[in-house]
C-alpha cells in the first residue's frame, strides 16, 4: 500500500482534535442530506411528526454505532476503512410490502433479517473473490459516480425539487459549487480539507441572506425541542417467513452497493491499489450487517455504505479512519438534539445537488480507472458494458424495474448501483464457464516471430483481466528466454531440425505465470550479475548476465531439470 499524493491525512494518521472535528463536521454535513430519508419515508406511511423525530434520531444513532465498527476492524467486523453508513430510499418497496403484510413493527422486525443475511453474505462475497474481480469494482464504483452525478444534476437544476424552488436557490446551487471548486482546485493544506463544508454553509448562509427562511420550515423548527431522548423501540418487531427472501435479496442489494464503497475506499488509499482486497471487504460487509441488525433492533431505517462520503473523503485529502470516531460520536450525539438536525432542512436543494455533483466527479474517475487498469477480452467487455447499461438505464426505466418485474426482484432494481452490479456479477460466473486457468501452445525456435508471443499472451492477459504492464512484461521476459535458448543451444531438436518450446500460462488472482517446458538443457539463472572481467573473458559471462535479465524482469523464476529430458522455466509475474 503506498500513500497517494493528494492524501493529507492518510488511513492510520491522527489528524488534531481541531481538524477532526471539522473534518467530522464537514463529513455529517454531506450524510446530513440523507436525514431527509426519515421524513420521505413517514411521510409514505403516514406517521406523525414525533414518531418522525423519534426514526430520525434511531437512524443518527446507528449510522454513528456503524462508523466506528467500520473503521475499528475488530472482531473480524469492519474493513478498518473510514466507510460511512447513510439511509436510501432503495429500501422503501420492501418496507412497504412488509408493513402492507403486518404494520411498521413487521418491517422493522425484518431489517434484523436483512441485517443478518448481510453477515452471512459477508463470508460468501470472501469465498467468491474469483467473481468480484477488479473489473467488477470498476463497475460499482462507476455506478456510485454516475448515480450521485445523476441525483445532483437533478437537485441543482431544481428538477423535482420537494417542496418546490425559491426564486435563487439555483444561482445559490452554483455558488455553492464554485466556492467547493475554487477551493479544492486553487487552495492547499487546512482549507482544502473543508472544500464541502465551505461550499454547503456558503449556500446556506447566502441563501437565508437572501431569501430568508420558508415558513414552513421556521414554524417546523420552532416546534421542534431542543433535547429528547428517543423511545427504543418506536414501533417493536414482528417475522414473518415469508418475507426472508425479500429481504435476503434486499441485503444482497446493499451488500453489492457496499462492495462498490469499500473498494473505492481501498482505492482512494492505495496510489498502488491492484485489486480488491475481498477479506476486508467481506468484513466490512459483516460490520454493514451488524449495524443494520442493531437498526432492527431499535427501530432504524436501514443502511448501507455511503460512496459519496467515501468520496468526500478522498477528495478532501482527509481519509483517515480515527475521523469515524469523531463522526459517530457527533452522529450519536445529534440524535439527541433534534432541533440541531431539523437545520438540514433549511439548506436549499440545489446546495445539496452541488455537493452531489462535485462528489461525483472523483468517484465516477476512480471506478473508471478500476476498469481501465485491467485487459479485457469479449467475455470481460460483455460484463462491464453490460452491467454499465443496466445500471445506467435505472433512472429512465424505474417505472417497469419496480412495477413489471417479480416481486422479489424489487429490491436488487430499486437501486441502479445494485441492478448494474448484480447483473455484472451474474455475467462474471457465467463466463467463466469454459474459461480455463491453463492455455497451451508450441513456438518453433528460429521461425516464431515476436509477434506470436505477444498475441498469444495478450488474449491469456485479456481472457483473465490481467493488468497490462504485467503482461508486457512476461512478453519481454519469455521473448528473452526464447532468445537465450536458440543463442546457446539449450534446446535439442527434433527429427524436423526444429527447436520446440510448449509456453503455458497459469493464472490466478494474485499471479500471471508463464511456464516455457522444452527438451534439452536447462537455463542457468543467476540472482547476482557477473562482474565485467566475465563478461569479456568468456561467454559464460554473457550467458550469466542473460540468466540475471530474467531473474530481474520476473517476481520469480524457477529453472530446472524434469524426467525423460524434459527441461522448465518457469517466470511468475505478481499481479
Amino acid at each position: 500500500m503506498k500513500r497517494p499524493e493528494n492524501i493529507v491525512y492518510w488511513l492510520n494518521d491522527r489528524p488534531p482534535a481541531a481538524i477532526a472535528v471539522f473534518v467530522g463536521l464537514q463529513q455529517m454535513s454531506f450524510l446530513g442530506v440523507y436525514l431527509a430519508i426519515s421524513p420521505l419515508f413517514v411521510r409514505t406511511e403516514n406517521i406523525g411528526d414525533h414518531d418522525s423525530q423519534i426514526l430520525m434520531a434511531t437512524t443518527l444513532l446507528v449510522s454513528g454505532i456503524g462508523v466506528m465498527l467500520q473503521a475499528a476492524g475488530r472482531l473480524g467486523i469492519g474493513s478498518g476503512y473510514f466507510c460511512p453508513l447513510q439511509a436510501t430510499s432503495a429500501s422503501f418497496a420492501t418496507m412497504e410490502l412488509a408493513r402492507l403484510g403486518g404494520g411498521l413493527e413487521l418491517a422493522f422486525g425484518m431489517v434484523g433479517v436483512m441485517g443478518a443475511a448481510q453477515v452471512m453474505l459477508g463470508e460468501v462475497f470472501r469465498r467468491l473473490r474469483s467473481v468480484f474481480s477488479v473489473e467488477l469494482a470498476g463497475v460499482a464504483v462507476t455506478l456510485i459516480g454516475l448515480g450521485l452525478g445523476y441525483k445532483g444534476v437533478t437537485l441543482l437544476g431544481g428538477i423535482d425539487a420537494p417542496g418546490g424552488l425559491w426564486k435563487h436557490d439555483i444561482a445559490v446551487g452554483f455558488l455553492a459549487l464554485a466556492v467547493m471548486i475554487v477551493c479544492n482546485v486553487w487552495s492547499s493544506g487546512s482549507l482544502r480539507l473543508f472544500s464541502a463544508f465551505a461550499g454547503l454553509a456558503t449556500g446556506l448562509a447566502v441563501s437565508v441572506l437572501v431569501d430568508g427562511v420558508r415558513p414552513e420550515d421556521a414554524e417546523r423548527y420552532k416546534d421542534t425541542p431542543l433535547l429528547a431522548l428517543p423511545r427504543l423501540p418506536t414501533f417493536g418487531w414482528a417475522f414473518d417467513p415469508t418475507l426472508i427472501v425479500p429481504y435476503i435479496v434486499l441485503g444482497l442489494a446493499f451488500s453489492l452497493h457496499g462492495f462498490g464503497a469499500l473498494a473505492a475506499a481501498q482505492r482512494f488509499n492505495d496510489s498502488e491499489w491492484r485489486r480488491p482486497d475481498m477479506a476486508q471487504i467481506s468484513r466490512g460487509i459483516r460490520a454493514e450487517g451488524v449495524s443494520n441488525l442493531i437498526a432492527g433492533l431499535v427501530n432504524s431505517l436501514p443502511l448501507t455504505s455511503s460512496g459519496g462520503a467515501v468520496s468526500l473523503a478522498a477528495a478532501t485529502g482527509c481519509t483517515s479512519r480515527h475521523i469515524a470516531f469523531w463522526l459517530g460520536g457527533i452522529l450519536i450525539a445529534l440524535a439527541f438534539v433534534p432541533k440541531i438536525t431539523m437545520l438540514w432542512f433549511v439548506l436549499p436543494v440545489p446546495v445539496i445537488g452541488a455537493a452531489a455533483v462535485f462528489l461525483s466527479s472523483f468517484t465516477l474517475l476512480a471506478g473508471l480507472q478500476m476498469i481501465a487498469s485491467r485487459m479485457l477480452d469479449n467475455r470481460k467487455i460483455l460484463t462491464v458494458g453490460i452491467g454499465l447499461l443496466l445500471g445506467i438505464s435505472h433512472e429512465p426505466l424505474k417505472h417497469y424495474y419496480r412495477e413489471e418485474l417479480p416481486a422479489f426482484l424489487v429490491p436488487v432494481t430499486q437501486s441502479s448501483v445494485a441492478l448494474g452490479v448484480a447483473g455484472a456479477t451474474l455475467l462474471s460466473g457465467v463466463f467463466r464457464i469454459g474459461a480455463g486457468t491453463r492455455q497451451r501452445r508450441s513456438f518453433v525456435l528460429g521461425e516464431s516471430q515476436l509477434d506470436d508471443v505477444v498475441g498469444y499472451l495478450d488474449r491469456q492477459g485479456r481472457a483473465w483481466g490481467a493488468r497490462a504492464d504485467v503482461v508486457r512484461r512476461s512478453e519481454y521476459a519469455i521473448w528473452q528466454a526464447f532468445e537465450i535458448l536458440h543463442d546457446h543451444g539449450f534446446v535439442a531438436r527434433n527429427e524436423q531440425g526444429q527447436g520446440v518450446v510448449e509456453v503455458e500460462t497459469l493464472v490466478d488472482e494474485f499471479t500471471f505465470t508463464v511456464v516455457a517446458r522444452y527438451r534439452g538443457e536447462v537455463i542457468p539463472v543467476s540472482t547476482h550479475a557477473p562482474s565485467h572481467e566475465a563478461l569479456l573473458e568468456s561467454d559464460k559471462g554473457i550467458l550469466e548476465m542473460a540468466g540475471y535479465l530474467l531473474y530481474k524482469l520476473a517476481d520469480r523464476v524457477r529453472s530446472r531439470e524434469l524426467s525423460n529430458g524434459l527441461a522448465e522455466l518457469r517466470l511468475t509475474f505478481v499481479e
